[in-house]
């Protein structure tokens, strides 16, 4: 993995390890937002130190950490690596081209933040 990738998935461990909740147990802030790169679909887990994760549904490795855009109110995966170094609007809402946070509402607190993309 590049220096560029590393440090932006410990970012987001970071930021969002309380993302949206008022909550201090610490089975919230051992938890973030990942998104499944297949359906698209935003779920609450614990944090995983190797990604993409494994889907326990699927048994797919296709969770990857999820960033929110505020405007659409939609959470996307991290990009994969090599689009961050080459593509600078890579962190950018592909629907709205805002920039896309590491903080947002759980997805069970927005009912439109698990829509995904179409």
């Amino acid at each position: 993995m590049t220096f560029h990738f590393r440090l932006l998935v410990i970012s987001i461990c970071v930021f969002v390890a309380g993302c949206g909740s008022s909550e201090t147990d610490s089975d919230v802030v051992n938890k973030m937002v990942y998104v499944d790169t297949e359906t698209m679909a935003a779920i609450v887990l614990p944090v995983y130190e190797s990604l993409p994760a494994t889907n326990s549904e699927t048994g797919e490795r296709t969770l990857m950490p999820g960033l929110y855009c505020p405007e659409c109110r939609t959470w996307y995966p991290v990009p994969a690596p090599d689009q961050i170094n080459r593509r600078p609007d890579a962190a950018l809402c592909p629907k709205t081209r805002t920039p896309l946070i590491a903080d947002g509402p759980w997805p069970d607190e927005d009912s439109e933040s698990t829509e995904g993309v179409p």
